[in-house]
C-alpha cells in the first residue's frame, strides 16, 4: 500500500487528522495489509519498517499493534516480533464507527447532544473510578487551559486533552474510543468555541475556565452527579456560546 494512504504524521500534514483517526487509518491499512499480502503465521515487518511504510510515527505503530493484539489479529513472541494469528478474527474485517461531518449548525448542535450524552456519563464514572494518577492527568491539562486563558491563545488541542483524561479516568475504554472516534468533529466544535471566545472579555474566558474547574473538583471529590451535572452544563453553555454568543 503506498504511504499516502494514510495520512502522515511528519511536516505540516501530522495537523490534518488528529491522533485517534490517524490510529484507526493505520489499523485499516494494516488488517489490508495482512489480507492482501501476509498469510495466517506469517511475521509482520517491524516497527520501524511500518512506520516508514505509512508515514507514522512508532508510538502510534505500537499502540495499533497492541489493539490488533488485543483483537487475536497478530500475536507476539518473545524477541521475535508480531505474526498474523493462525485464524485472523472476525473483527480484522470491522470498521472503524464514523461521525457526520461538521458543515452546518444543525451538526454542531448535534455534537454537542451527543457529546453530553457520553461525556456526562464518563465525568460520573470518573468520579467513582479515577486513580491518583488520573487525577493529576485531569489537573495538569486543567493547568494547560488556565494558561491559554492567561495568554489569551486558542487552546483546542488542550481542551481535547481535559475531555479526553476525563474520560480515561473513568475506567471503562468504551468512553475512551466513543470520543477518540469522533475526535475529528470535537476538534473541529472546540475550536469555533475557542476562537470565538477569544475575542470575549476576561470574565467570560474565566467563566468558561471555571466550568472546567467544576467538573475537576467534583470528579476530585467523587461526587459522581456532581461530575455528570458539571459535564452537561459546560457542554450545554459552550453550544449556547456558540449559537448565541451569550456570556453562559
Amino acid at each position: 500500500m503506498p504511504t499516502n494512504d494514510v495520512t502522515q504524521e511528519t511536516g505540516d500534514s501530522r495537523f490534518l487528522k488528529p491522533p485517534g483517526r490517524l490510529r484507526d487509518d493505520l489499523y485499516l491499512a494494516l488488517v489490508k495489509m495482512i489480507e492482501e499480502e501476509l498469510p495466517p503465521g506469517s511475521r509482520l515487518p517491524s516497527e520501524v519498517t511500518v512506520a516508514e511504510r505509512f508515514g507514522v510515527s512508532r508510538p502510534t505503530v505500537r499502540e495499533t499493534l497492541a489493539r490488533m493484539r488485543e483483537e487475536g489479529i497478530i500475536s507476539s513472541r518473545r524477541g521475535s516480533g508480531s505474526y498474523v494469528s493462525e485464524r485472523v478474527s472476525a473483527s480484522a474485517q470491522r470498521v472503524s464507527p464514523t461521525f457526520s461531518p461538521i458543515n452546518s449548525f444543525q451538526q454542531i448542535g448535534h455534537a454537542y447532544d451527543y457529546r453530553k450524552a457520553v461525556e456526562g456519563e464518563a465525568a460520573y464514572f470518573a468520579a467513582l473510578n479515577a486513580s491518583e494518577a488520573q487525577l493529576q492527568a485531569i489537573r495538569l491539562a486543567l493547568a494547560d487551559l488556565e494558561k491559554a486563558v492567561e495568554q489569551r491563545a486558542s487552546s483546542g488541542d488542550t481542551d481535547f486533552a481535559f475531555h479526553l483524561a476525563v474520560a480515561q479516568a473513568s475506567g471503562n475504554n468504551w468512553f475512551v474510543e466513543a470520543l477518540e472516534a469522533m475526535s475529528e468533529q470535537v476538534n473541529i466544535v472546540i475550536d469555533i468555541a475557542r476562537k470565538l471566545s477569544l475575542g470575549k472579555s476576561e470574565a467570560h474566558l474565566r467563566a468558561v475556565q471555571n466550568e472546567h474547574v467544576a467538573i475537576f473538583e467534583a470528579i476530585a471529590r467523587k461526587d459522581a452527579d456532581s461530575a455528570r451535572e458539571a459535564m452537561r452544563m459546560h457542554l450545554s453553555n459552550t453550544c449556547e456560546r456558540i449559537f448565541r454568543g451569550q456570556s453562559v
